[in-house]
């Protein structure tokens, strides 16, 4: 596999700016924080343990394109906007500089390791790159650059590993399929970053685009993928993992055609939901529904649930809340949707009464 090192460079023109956003304008964000008012859908999830009924809530409206959320050590939600926006629930938006959106390119992941730290991916003027901010106020670091960019097919997923310490990349394929099993290049992989050293190595290859990536309690790793024209994955990924793109498609542990458009995961290990327990989480965007995958002792899946069907359009983001409620967050705003009232939105789910 292929190493890369971390580059040490600080980009000034990279510095974050706080800036409230007009309403006015569809490419600004108002953010609203909505208190919960009761009126939100509801819906009963039928589990092992019996049936759970689950109610929801907006939490955020009038956002444009909210692509991944992370909750910080403190409990605080934190979420990107493509147009290249980051902020924590409540707060004004901080503009990242140089964040360039062009068809399905911009502001992507987030995600905070152990020490608090903040690092995001987004698309620049000449790359695809990961910087880390230290809560200094300065400018970033870029610690992955030269990912090929393209207006479809980023990649984008940033989650830390068990450790806290290892952070976890998706790449694109960057519409070149032949850079998923080029090992000189960095796209169509998961990237393994280890944050003390700013070493980053191939962790796994043959992506298409990978969407979500999730971790069990266990320390299993699991993802989603895009596939061509259906042949949609979900996948348990490990070191030297080979995804077969783009020769194979549809060899994960489930797999749907027609296309879902699988998007980001969480794995259920709450007490809030009981039944949910265990449970892989992950929202799609074509299928515009939260699912729910129940899993064998050996592994394989027991099971499927879809939740939500169509009721608030596509489906960009799911995680669990640090009291055991699950946020998903919308894209109708994204260009491929049809924005409802209040679009887009970041929504609640707890169980109901």
């Amino acid at each position: 596999m292929g190493h890369h090192r971390i580059r040490t460079v600080i980009l000034g023109g990279l510095v974050v700016a706080a800036s409230a956003c007009s309403s006015g304008d569809g490419k600004e964000s108002s953010g609203g924080v909505v208190p919960p008012d009761g009126s939100g859908t509801t819906v009963t999830s039928q589990t092992a343990q019996g049936p759970v009924r689950l109610a929801t809530s907006d939490i955020a409206t009038g956002l444009d394109t909210p692509w991944a959320m992370a909750f910080d050590r403190e409990g605080k939600l934190w979420f990107t906007e493509r147009p290249g926006r980051v902020r924590r629930l409540g707060d004004p938006p901080q503009n990242v500089e140089g964040v360039v959106e062009q068809g399905e390119s911009g502001l992507h992941g987030i995600a905070f390791d152990r020490t608090g730290r903040r690092y995001l991916y987004f698309t620049a003027a000449s790359d695809n790159r990961v910087v880390r901010y230290d809560g200094t106020g300065g400018a970033p670091t870029v610690l992955v650059s030269g990912i090929q960019k393209a207006q479809i097919h980023d990649g984008g997923r940033l989650v830390l590993g068990p450790d806290g310490g290892t952070l976890y990349i998706s790449t694109g394929d960057a519409a070149e399929t032949s850079l998923s099993q080029d090992d000189r290049s960095l796209n169509g992989k998961v990237l393994r970053l280890d944050t003390s050293t700013g070493q980053a190595v191939i962790f796994s290859k043959g992506h298409r685009n990978v969407q979500g990536l999730c971790f069990a309690p266990g320390g299993r790793f699991l993802a989603t993928e895009h596939g061509p024209s259906g042949n949609d994955e979900v996948n348990e990924l490990r070191q030297g993992f080979n995804g077969g793109w783009p020769g194979t498609s549809g060899n994960g542990l489930k797999n749907w055609s027609p296309s879902i458009a699988p998007a980001g995961c969480a794995v259920y290990d709450a007490d809030l939901i009981p039944g949910w327990k265990g449970s892989m989480l992950f929202v799609t965007l074509r299928g515009q529904d939260l699912r729910r995958l129940t899993f064998n002792p050996d592994g394989s899946v027991a099971g499927e649930e879809v939740l939500f069907d169509e009721k608030f359009g596509r489906l960009r983001d799911v995680v669990v809340a640090p009291d055991g409620s699950v946020y998903i967050a919308t894209s109708n705003q994204d260009g491929r949707g049809s924005p409802l009232a209040g679009d887009d939105r970041i929504i609640r789910i707890a169980p109901a009464g």
